[in-house]
């Protein structure tokens, strides 16, 4: 497979915590699940790729460079992030369409005026996601699902060459997330590169072809096979694999 990030000992730490612990790895292009318990350190290894962490010690390169000496213009035009819902802090009322359409911004510009290719991408990427009908609805609106979907659907429209994802499916309904990772593995068999924090072993089992393990901010696993021994280790507790991964509890 293809790489697409290379990390040598990757190490962070938030005042004097160690949150990530000499990570070593090759990370493949297509869907990879970044999996691990609540506080492994998830949300900040997708930080440290995106660009937005810099503290670190080690070295991360993407496609063979230094992502520090990646400038965030360049940055946004080849990686799209969606983070968690919970960083959803808005200032004032947006539509749909206009929270879609920032995914437009590294190509127009703060003013820049959206042209046809840019409202083609935004109608598309609602199509995809299924919202089309709420592109005229206030963002504030729309429960927490419908506003993750609206936040994947702008990462969609920015049309980058990687897709960063913290969580898509934590508000969402097992029908929607199903269709929201068939989507993803779409957009991967096209040429994207996908990673995404998941918590859902059934969904990441389903549609990954490479899987990252880390717990206490340290590597576990990295492959594309899971087993019961690296689920045991991850979360503590029996799996059983019938068609999916299920929890023993």
């Amino acid at each position: 497979m293809k790489i697409l990030y290379r990390l040598e000992n990757l190490a962070l730490s938030y005042e004097k915590k160690l949150i990530l612990k000499n990570i070593s790895l090759e990370i493949p292009c297509g869907l990879v699940s970044l999996i691990g318990p609540n506080g492994a350190g998830k949300t900040s290894l997708l930080r440290v790729l995106s660009g937005l962490e810099k503290n670190y010690s080690g070295k991360v390169f993407l496609n063979d460079r230094d992502i520090k000496k990646i400038s965030r213009k360049n940055f946004s035009r080849v990686l799209s992030f969606v983070m968690s819902n919970k960083n959803f802090r808005p200032s004032y009322s947006y539509s749909v369409r206009e929270i879609i359409a920032l995914g437009r911004l590294p190509f127009t510009g703060l003013f820049g005026r959206l042209k046809n290719h840019d409202q083609e991408l935004i109608e598309t990427a609602a199509e995809l996601l299924k919202i089309s009908n709420l592109l005229s609805r206030d963002i504030m609106t729309l429960s927490d699902g419908e506003r993750q979907l609206v936040f994947i659907a702008a990462a969609v429209a920015q049309d980058t060459e990687i897709i960063l994802l913290d969580e898509p499916t934590a508000s969402l309904d097992p029908d929607k997330t199903a269709q929201v990772f068939a989507l993803l593995k779409k957009l991967s068999s096209e040429g994207r590169n996908i990673i995404a924090a998941v918590h859902d072993i059934n969904i990441a089992s389903s549609y990954s072809d490479f899987y990252i393990a880390i717990k206490n901010g340290g590597l576990i696993f990295n492959g594309k096979e899971l087993n019961q021994k690296i689920l045991k280790d991850l979360y503590g507790v029996d799996f059983i694999k019938d068609l999916m991964w299920k929890a023993l509890i």
